[in-house]
């Protein structure tokens, strides 16, 4: 069965987050096993050569050195076919991450369990900026949007304003994840020569 994979700002999120997550993906002709930290990125890549591969499970580590090492070591001990895939079942394939890693010491974390988490911080910061903007605390995003977009319609250029929204959504994400203040139409909307934006209060 396929996996439910994160997109919009959960997506976004997990992006930001910097975890990385193992993936089992597969064909009835076999098994495919790599490590991404943006699954739908991934599953479309690989469908450029296998139409019909479905991600059929997925684990999450908190580091890509970790996320490699599982990945080699599960590659290098199953067969592989002459099409590039292992020749195992997408259920093999995952026991044999699930083993290598418990071998090596390293944690995985579900992926629903990902998922779950992931969608609570992205509705914790939803609610955070719909309070804002009731609060008439966006004022100063408006403006600059305002001020970026007359510019950068001069130059050929555009932005919506659901994707300004997504911009300040992923500022506020760093900002938590990073514990880096970051505020302020600079750090949200790219840079345009001759652009003055608006002073947050």
């Amino acid at each position: 069965m396929a996996l439910m994979l994160p997109r919009g700002a959960v997506r976004e999120y997990l992006a930001i987050y910097g975890v990385v997550a193992i993936y089992v993906a597969a064909l009835p002709a076999g098994a495919f096993v790599s490590c991404s930290r943006d699954l739908l990125h991934s599953l479309l890549a690989l469908r450029r050569r296998w139409l019909a591969l479905q991600i059929t499970c997925a684990y999450w580590v908190k580091d890509k050195t970790d996320a490699r090492l599982i990945c080699r070591e599960v590659n290098a001990s199953l067969s592989r076919g002459d099409d590039g895939l292992l020749v195992a079942t997408a259920r093999t394939a995952q026991r044999k991450v699930e083993n290598v890693a418990a071998h090596m010491g390293i944690a995985l974390t579900e992926h629903d369990t990902v998922l779950a988490r992931a969608r609570t911080a992205v509705a914790y910061i939803e609610q955070r900026i719909a309070q804002a903007q009731a609060a008439g605390e966006l004022a100063w995003f408006n403006s600059a949007y305002r001020a970026w977009r007359l510019e950068a319609k001069q130059q050929g250029r555009g932005m919506s304003y659901a994707e300004a929204r997504a911009r300040l959504r992923q500022n506020i994400f760093r900002q938590i994840l990073t514990n880096e203040v970051q505020t302020g139409p600079h750090h949200i909307f790219p840079p345009l020569p001759g652009i003055d934006f608006p002073v947050p209060e």
